[in-house]
């Protein structure tokens, strides 16, 4: 399983080197967004999410966040998005309990965005996503009693809002306060996941930086208000390991395969709105029904391991990156009704939800920039599928976008 999981590492490292290198070349040739460094100390609780959670100290953590702060007002990107930040994050976290968690590493990709453009002294919003990695997991007999970890290597998610102040042109101080998630995405049981409350004070240093260029400048961005529409067809390959939350433990991991068709319309150059149908196929489901011979199912398990589910997506486009969103519902997925019965046993409210609705969070490459709008377009993509919150598989995939219109 860590075999499986190393490799969706090095490739979202490499996704991350890439988008950084990529986003940070400036489109104007005497201008070039200032290079950041910043140190961030944090800490907070770890928030228990079972009966039997065992007890934790505060959690300390110490973050390098590596970017670059795009605010030339000439280019598309920066002035849409508000003179974002965007970056590498390596961390060292301390969850508490040496005996039941360890030591925490993490590696992560981050954007930064003000919600509010005007002040001089801005918020910052803060969204990552990454890999983390566990020195001690769920092990039956030495740790049985961390259930939220089951593998060393497993997501990890951040949401963060930040108040920062400007000593000068060098130097910012932040104060901070969030979320902190961590989950193998359902591949290997038991998978709680690990939630933080955290907050954090941090110091930024620039190198370069112009402010002359980036505060509050309002001007032409070129073909923002010219939507297009566009179809997208993408192909996963997924795996998880079959069970509840909390087991059985020990199982194989198989693949969920994907296909999905969808088409929508792209919003001032820079969002990405889309609606359509996706086909999976379990064979966790396929085995389980030829091995059990249950009747319900026997009688074409291929249709019974299968599931089509409708949904709608947004797509926030930074140059070659692209930052996913998926919410669903799923028309038809019948072997759920059995899944629920043998592995979930968490009531009927919600197994209605887990049935009905889906979600996918992940992050997509693109080979081309989505800002020239090139009519053909392909990517590469990470991500973490759940049924309704409760995570359901991990997932790579490929995918195609053609626009169906570019007149401007």
């Amino acid at each position: 399983m860590d075999i499986w999981y190393k490799r969706l590492f090095l490739f979202s490292l490499l996704m991350g080197f890439i988008h950084h290198f990529s986003i940070s070349q400036s489109e104007i040739p005497d201008y070039t967004d200032p290079f950041f460094v910043e140190v961030e100390a944090l800490t907070g609780r770890v928030v228990s999410n079972y009966p039997t959670f065992p007890n934790t100290e505060p959690v300390k953590s110490v973050s390098l966040n590596l970017g670059v702060l795009h605010n030339n007002p000439d280019n598309d990107f920066s002035s849409y998005y508000n003179n974002p930040m965007t970056g590498v994050s390596l961390s060292y976290t301390n969850p508490g309990n040496h005996s039941v968690f360890g030591r925490e590493y993490g590696l992560k990709s981050f954007f930064m965005v003000k919600p509010f453009k005007r002040l001089s002294n801005p918020f910052y919003l803060k969204f990552s996503l990454g890999l983390s990695y566990f020195t001690k997991f769920y092990d039956v007999s030495d740790n049985p009693e961390n259930k939220a970890v089951g593998s060393s290597f497993t997501w990890g998610f951040q949401a963060f809002m930040y108040k920062s102040w400007d000593i000068n042109d060098a130097i910012r101080i932040n104060l901070g306060a969030g979320y902190l998630h961590d989950s193998n995405g359902h591949t290997q049981l038991p998978n709680a996941g690990l939630n933080k409350a955290m907050f954090s004070m941090s110091a930024t240093s620039f190198f370069s930086r112009k402010r002359n260029f980036s505060d509050n400048k309002n001007v032409h961005r070129k073909n923002e208000k010219q939507n297009i529409y566009f179809f997208n067809v993408r192909n996963g390959w997924g795996i998880h390991e079959l069970g509840g939350t909390f087991g059985p433990v020990g199982g194989a991991q198989k693949g969920v395969y994907s296909l999905a068709l969808s088409g929508g319309i792209i919003f001032n150059n820079h969002i990405k709105v889309r609606s359509g149908l996706t086909y999976r196929f379990y064979e966790q489901y396929y085995d389980f029904i030829n091995t059990h011979n249950l009747p319900e199912y026997s009688d074409s398990p291929i249709a019974k391991a299968s599931n089509l589910n409708f949904f709608i997506g947004c797509e926030f486009l930074i140059g070659h990156f692209g930052i996913d969103v998926e919410g669903g519902l799923n028309l038809y997925k019948p072997f759920y009704k059995e899944f629920h019965k043998r592995f979930n046993h968490k009531g009927q409210l919600k197994y209605v939800l887990n049935k009905l609705f889906s979600s996918r969070l992940g992050l997509n490459y693109y080979l081309y920039n989505t800002h020239n709008r090139p009519k053909n377009n392909f990517f590469i993509g990470a991500n973490i599928n759940a049924n309704f919150g409760q995570a359901d598989f991990s997932e790579i995939n490929i995918g195609y976008t053609r626009l169906l219109s570019t007149n401007y």
